[in-house]
């Protein structure tokens, strides 16, 4: 099962609006389409008004919690979602032939990185997530509707059928639908708990009422990409349970391609050092960053990444376990106003990222009164 809302958006522009051009930002397309009188744009401002509406279940005070944990861990976020979850969620073999085809990683390594990162920085603004027309939530739209677009291209293409072989026939079936509804709930589960698990290793402990809002706002955010309602995780345990479920029927380790994985984080490497002017060498990134992907997913989930095992007294795993510890539990938990000095820091950063890369501050913090009523109350 795909999405239907969003699979009718990409079917109607393929057959009655030239086809499908610049599908990394469909939303653009269907905001200009929902202007045309009539049925002819129907489709378009039905997507609109059904992404709009809030499910009974969402609570909002809970998923600005979520956004406002998210922010004050936003290092450990980074370095958490990149070897726990990116990297690591590789062992998923349909979701990563899927990547591979649409071209996500292996033609540029670090565009995925960069557009994952773009979601994540506009997901750390309590308040915003809810609104439509903010760039968190239009952030997730617009991935909606590039699953869509694949979803409709990909079995056209012929790409599929051609790499059929790749993997055993019980774990891939040709002829079946690309980004499906179980190939979705496992991308939410990458980012909600193995990033939470993940975090717990780096020695970051949060309460369970943090754990419940946190999972809440990847609720709603999976209910922003079309994720069936029933796939939606209610608690981190439910997740939990799913994921597991989805390691035994399509986790492969050991088919996870050795070169794709190193050439991956090597180009990150090499491509954060020349930002940095050299000031951290490559070759010590690309260490630490192996070193994190083997500790926070374990050896017998990268079996095929052939990663040596330094140990988890190497000063890699040592250094992440002490700042987690100090600055992602000491700190925000224990130390007066901790928290909110980490949060004022953060946004202060991630607005100035954000004006770089041309995005309104108020676009993508969330507008009006409504960021300013829920942080007041957090």
């Amino acid at each position: 099962m795909g999405d239907p809302l969003a699979d009718n958006v990409a079917s109607t522009l393929h057959e009655h609006h030239g086809g499908l051009t610049n599908i990394h930002d469909l939303l653009s397309t269907v905001h200009e389409k929902a202007k045309i009188p009539g049925p002819e744009g129907h489709v378009f401002r039905n997507f609109l008004a059904e992404t709009a509406k809030i499910p009974s279940w969402a609570d909002p005070d809970k998923i600005a919690r979520g956004q406002r944990i998210h922010c004050v861990h936003t290092p450990f976020m980074g370095l958490s979602l990149f070897s726990g979850s990116l990297v690591g969620g590789g062992q998923f073999s349909t979701a990563a032939i899927v990547t591979a085809l649409a071209g996500n990683i292996t033609t540029d390594p670090t565009r995925r990185i960069n557009e994952t990162g773009m979601l994540l920085m506009a997901l750390a603004f309590p308040g915003s997530l809810l609104e439509q027309g903010s760039e968190a939530h239009d952030s997730l739209t617009r991935v909606r509707l590039l699953h869509s677009a694949l979803r409709h291209w990909l079995p056209r293409s012929g790409r599929l059928k051609a790499h059929k072989d790749l993997v055993a026939d019980h774990i891939y079936v040709e002829g079946e639908l690309p980004i499906n509804q179980q190939d979705l709930a496992i991308t939410l589960g990458v980012f909600c708990y193995i990033n939470l698990r993940s975090l717990r290793r780096m020695g970051i402990r949060f309460s369970s009422n943090d754990i419940d809002c946190y999972v809440q706002m990847w609720r709603y955010a999976g209910y922003v990409l079309g994720i069936d309602d029933y796939l939606l995780p209610v608690t981190l345990e439910y997740q939990e349970e799913f994921m597991l479920a989805s390691m035994l029927h399509q986790g492969v380790p050991e088919n996870i391609p050795e070169d794709a994985t190193k050439n991956f984080i090597q180009a990150f490497a090499d491509q954060f050092s020349k930002n940095t002017k050299g000031i951290v060498p490559a070759s010590m990134l690309q260490t630490y960053l192996v070193q994190m992907v083997r500790y926070l997913n374990g050896n017998d989930y990268t079996s095929g990444m052939n990663i040596e095992d330094l140990g988890d007294y190497h000063w890699t795993v040592l250094l992440t376990k002490s700042f987690g510890y100090f600055f992602g539990t000491v700190i925000p938990g224990y130390v007066p106003f901790g928290e909110s000095m980490l949060f004022n820091l953060h946004t202060h950063g991630l607005r100035e990222k954000l004006r770089q890369r041309g995005t309104p501050i108020g676009h993508g913090a969330g507008t009006g009164q409504n960021i300013k009523t829920v942080t007041s109350r957090l």
